[in-house]
């Protein structure tokens, strides 16, 4: 072959490699673009439950200790934020005297510093091989809510979750720290034990008045409504059995109203809410798409309509 063919031969060569270097790119390109499906304007519903409660807070003394026995015998986990990677086994759970700076802020009832007092087993590692002893101090007069949940698949949301432990309890004490029970049972005697030490020594616990979680409704959640933007508050969660729950109201409602105020956001619905006396009922105005968005995701009509809810 002369020097010129030759030549020839590895510049086309050179033009099909780039050729085909710039075909895979754009099918690449495009497959990308086919395997990543824009995100859905609409918040997923959850794949639990969360459940109203009402806790008992007149649990003496016994029968607060023997929840805590309870505890031990189940081998209740727990997480605390601070320590994402690691999981908790509770090996012991009383009450325990608060700092001494802490117990001279409340002279008069130094009762309120107390701490829940856990001895636990800490697991961390990929297979839970690192182990070892610590203590948690939950100060009493840092939690200010509590929070009950099913999920079927726990550990979708918590890697740490141990198997079969479904029945959440999430505590509020600054730091969030979240609790793993196998039974519901259980889950709500450590809730009511818990209430009723906050509730004893004085201090406040909020709880959720109407069993409803909510977030300001997005632009382009607006523009599928039909509506214009900047007003109303879209129904995340609705807590079963609870106010909410009771009224009708669905998770993805919208809520434009309450008796007769237009809703204008977040901040606004909590102050129109917190306004209602316990015991007495309130309009709320709704906008309820007619097809959930997951089996129908193409626009679809809207409907209004109002319901009563009541105050706890």
């Amino acid at each position: 072959m002369s020097q010129s063919r030759t030549h020839h031969f590895r510049e086309a060569a050179w033009k099909l490699l780039l050729l085909a270097a710039a075909l895979c790119a754009c099918l690449g390109t495009g497959m990308a673009q086919v395997q990543a499906p824009p995100p859905s304007i609409w918040p997923p519903i959850a794949n639990g439950q969360w459940f109203w409660i009402a806790p008992r807070t007149d649990l003496a003394a016994a029968e607060i200790e023997a929840v805590f026995q309870r505890m031990v015998v189940e081998q209740t986990a727990y997480l605390d934020a601070k320590f994402g990677v690691s999981v908790f086994f509770a090996k012991k759970v009383r009450f325990s005297a608060g700092k001494a700076k802490k117990r001279k802020e409340y002279a008069e009832q130094p009762g309120k510093a107390d701490d829940l007092r856990i001895e636990a087993e800490w697991q961390t590692g990929y297979l839970n091989q690192y182990r070892g002893q610590t203590y948690t101090f939950i100060a009493l007069d840092a939690v200010r809510g509590l929070g009950l949940h099913y999920l079927p698949r726990p550990g979708e949301r918590f890697p740490k979750a141990p198997a079969g432990r479904n029945w959440i309890v999430n505590v509020l004490a600054g730091t969030p720290y979240t609790f793993f029970f196998s039974l519901e049972d259980s889950a709500r005697a450590f809730i009511n034990a818990l209430a009723s030490a906050v509730r004893q020594r004085g201090l406040e616990l909020e709880l959720s008045r109407f069993g409803l979680m909510w977030e300001n409704v997005t632009p382009a959640q607006a523009a599928e409504m039909g509506r214009p933007a900047g007003g109303g508050v879209l129904v995340t969660m609705v807590a079963f059995g609870g106010p909410g729950d009771h009224a009708g109201v669905r998770p993805l409602d919208a809520v434009l109203a309450v008796n007769g105020v237009e809703v204008k956001n977040f901040s606004h619905f909590s102050l129109l809410l917190e306004a209602i006396p316990a015991g007495s009922k309130a309009s709320l105005l709704l906008l309820r798409r007619l097809r959930p968005p997951d089996s129908d995701p193409e626009p679809c009509p809207w409907d209004t309509l109002t319901v009563e809810i009541e105050a706890r």
